[in-house]
């Protein structure tokens, strides 16, 4: 054991320790359990996991994949993102982390005592306000109501094989970025997909049988939150008079809220990192800056 992680108080842990402790207090997708084992199985990397215990109870843990990284650096491959990091950690508890990132979540903030979030750090995450208001609420739900009747169709991913799904995202990214952006495989959208089926949220939305727009959002659901995420969308051009991406962004935040709202849990809900040329992403958001743990 490394002699800053010693002085820091943590401890050499193993899966099922980081499992159990992210179901108790919540982390993001890129920490989620499911998607680890998922990431593990594929044997081409090393996870070295930690954890801090208060009076003998975990309070705290974190994994570091290849030696360098807290938190899943998939994103190239897989439909994963990775803007932002958020590890367990007890409500009320105050720890030192051992390890450098830059992208540890605002919620984090007070926390991480090692922490620094404004300074040389100039990432941030784009967060879905809290609260709307009435107006905007009336105006959201009446452009969806309109799509509808005009023969639109609002489909939930969480009904629809993993296989559907990674061709209907392969499909509408392509039309969407051309040759500008790179896309995931299908397979390797399935793949994760079958993997991780409970964590399926979003929706897609049809026009007179034809798809439009598609989010594939993934949610991380512990004990007392709910982490909501979404990497870049598809969207066929042709379409682009009636705002079918506006109309998805409203239609999954709205299912994600009242999922929440069910099951009485926190939500959190990423829509990417915030660049000036993505000014409409605060439409929806506010943009949070990531913080920077100070290491030695």
């Amino acid at each position: 054991m490394a002699l800053k992680h010693r002085l820091m108080r943590w401890e050499p842990s193993d899966f099922a320790t980081y499992a159990h402790a992210w179901q108790r207090f919540g982390g993001s997708v890129n920490t989620h359990p499911d998607v680890i084992r998922f990431i593990m199985s594929g044997g081409d990397k090393s996870f070295t996991f930690w954890h801090r215990r208060e009076k003998g109870d975990v309070v705290a843990a974190y994994f570091v994949v290849d030696e360098r990284v807290i938190g899943l650096d998939v994103w190239r491959e897989y439909p994963v993102s990775f803007d932002e990091v958020l590890i367990p950690v007890a409500a009320g508890q105050r720890i030192w982390l051992p390890d450098k990132t830059s992208r540890l979540s605002a919620s984090l903030s007070g926390q991480v005592i090692n922490a620094a979030f404004n300074y040389r750090n100039k990432r941030k995450v784009c967060l879905v306000k809290e609260t709307f208001s009435a107006k905007t609420i009336k105006k959201r739900k009446g452009e969806m109501r309109k799509f509808l009747e005009m023969g639109g169709e609002c489909r939930k991913l969480a009904d629809m094989p993993a296989a559907e799904i990674a061709r209907l995202y392969v499909y509408l990214f392509k039309l969407r970025f051309a040759d500008t952006v790179r896309c995931y495989t299908q397979e390797n959208i399935a793949r994760l997909l079958t993997a991780v089926s409970p964590m399926i949220f979003g929706n897609v939305l049809f026009f007179q049988g034809n798809p439009c727009a598609i989010d594939l959002v993934l949610k991380a659901e512990s004990d007392r939150m709910i982490y909501f995420d979404v990497p870049n969308g598809g969207v066929d051009p042709q379409y682009a008079h009636l705002a079918p991406g506006s109309l998805l962004m409203w239609a999954n935040i709205s299912d994600a809220r009242e999922l929440c709202v069910k099951e009485e849990k926190k939500m959190a809900f990423s829509i990417g990192l915030y660049e000036k040329q993505w000014d409409y992403k605060l439409l929806w958001a506010e943009a949070q800056r990531t913080g920077k743990s100070l290491t030695v």
